[in-house]
């Protein structure tokens, strides 16, 4: 009987932070079945330690286009006989792309968020030529959202015909017990106060400081973020010189799900997003959502049924929002068990990786 060689896939990432494109990545790799072995390309890491532990590995530069690299990769992949190449997010794509000309091998790139607004006008149109020029090199496409996918073809973004919309998955969790006791609870505020949680890296795309001008606006709940990133020590700066003392920065956490559990109401202020896997970890508790209604943002929930959404330069309705949620638990667990239900219909974890490891095969059949 012959025994089926496994199917080597090679995920690379160039980014070290626990975002969601990271959480994506390992998330599939971590639960692809017998069939396949998975492999990663990525920057060391305190976070990344027990992936780069081991053979199945390479440590690549943090956000850089280093050659060295590349020819590293190379040799890392005929080496491990890698069969795929699975690029996460647009330094991962530049990187894969340049790999495969050197060494063809079929290419998936999941886009995990397309960021021209955050660029001017020069590298938008820059942006487009690169994908118009290179794009032609991935096997296939993958958008995470609907709303991702509308975007790139409104802006003119080359997809081709080899694209496809797989929507971000995560665990199925128990559901929130509103009745548990609360471990957020700082100890200068009372217990019974609702909390408010935001889960984001410390980046101008997550829109922090809007989180905080409703906090302002709110005095009477309290707000809680978990992240990190390069803006940590403006966004300190401002809470301390307004005297915002409802936001509490509890910094990077790993058992985000303790917290998600101790929380009322989930709040994301982003400017865009791909299909945010904080908004969908929430979800999966229970937690009602406010979300800015933006791409990636809009896929998650139904505004008014399992969360609500606000357009980005009125916030004065995420208060409004926040205020009517903040005084009923009974619409706060009516419209968490909508989240939670939707999620699982979905946004599950499984749904994700069966639809990745079909994709894996009909690339591999195709050879």
């Amino acid at each position: 009987m012959l025994i089926k060689k496994k199917i080597n896939v090679l995920m690379i990432s160039s980014s070290s932070s626990l975002g969601g494109g990271t959480k994506h990545m390992f998330t599939l790799g971590q639960n692809l079945n017998n069939e396949f072995n998975t492999f990663y390309g990525i920057p060391k890491n305190c976070n990344f330690e027990n992936y780069l532990d081991s053979n199945f590995n390479i440590e690549i530069s943090e956000r850089k286009l280093n050659f060295i690299d590349i020819l590293r990769l190379v040799n890392f992949i005929k080496s491990k006989s890698i069969d795929i190449i699975h690029a996460h997010g647009k330094g991962a794509g530049l990187i894969s792309r340049l790999v495969i000309i050197l060494i063809r091998r079929p290419l998936i790139y999941t886009f995990h968020g397309i960021h021209l607004k955050c660029h001017n006008k020069l590298m938008r149109l820059l942006y487009i030529i690169y994908e118009f020029l290179l794009g032609g090199l991935d096997s296939i496409k993958i958008l995470v959202s609907e709303s991702e996918k509308d975007y790139a073809l409104k802006s003119n973004i080359y997809l081709g015909d080899k694209y496809k919309v797989i929507h971000n998955g995560v665990d199925n969790m128990l559901k929130k017990n509103y009745e548990a006791k609360n471990n957020l609870t700082n100890k200068s505020l009372k217990a019974q106060r609702v909390k408010v949680l935001s889960v984001c890296r410390f980046v101008s795309q997550k829109n922090i400081k809007d989180t905080l001008k409703i906090a302002e606006k709110i005095r009477s709940l309290d707000f809680y973020i978990i992240g990190d990133g390069p803006l940590w020590k403006e966004i300190k700066n401002i809470i301390l010189k307004r005297k915002i003392k409802n936001v509490n920065l509890l910094g990077e956490k790993k058992d985000v799900y303790k917290y998600l559990y101790s929380a009322d109401i989930f709040l994301s202020t982003s400017l865009y997003e791909g299909l945010p896997i904080s908004i969908l970890e929430a979800m999966s508790v229970g937690l009602p959502i406010i979300a800015s209604n933006v791409v990636g943002n809009r896929d998650t929930i139904e505004n008014g049924k399992s969360g609500f959404l606000y357009n980005l330069e009125n916030i004065e309705t995420a208060v409004r929002y926040l205020k009517k949620l903040s005084k009923s638990k009974i619409l706060r667990q009516k419209l968490g068990n909508s989240a939670f239900n939707r999620q699982r219909s979905i946004f599950s974890r499984n749904s994700m990786v069966q639809q990745y490891m079909q994709i894996y095969r009909d690339q591999i059949n195709r050879k």
